[in-house]
């Protein structure tokens, strides 16, 4: 996974494991905005992800609302929670 500096400050600003990470690029929900790629860690990504696994929801649950930003070229530009609704258009 490639990161700006940028990127990797904020992950580590708002104490998010690499992992997590991975994991959102991997099966995050895609919303495209201003040219980049948002995707998201969302209830229904967390069904995915935890295949049915109730432990393992509840343990990746603190992280619903984590989301990456990335560039056309798929370099992560920034990491942040969600701290309000996300209005898709």
């Amino acid at each position: 996974m490639r990161m700006t500096r940028h990127a990797t400050a904020r992950q580590t600003q708002r104490n998010l494991p690499m992992d997590i990470l991975r994991l959102i690029q991997s099966y995050g929900e895609p919303v495209h905005s201003r040219g980049a790629l948002s995707l998201m860690l969302d209830d229904t990504t967390l069904d995915l992800i935890a295949e049915g696994d109730l432990r393992r929801r509840q343990s990746l649950s603190r992280y619903r609302g984590v989301y990456l930003v990335e560039s056309h070229n798929g370099t992560v530009i920034t990491a942040a929670r969600r701290t309000r609704r996300q209005h898709r258009r």
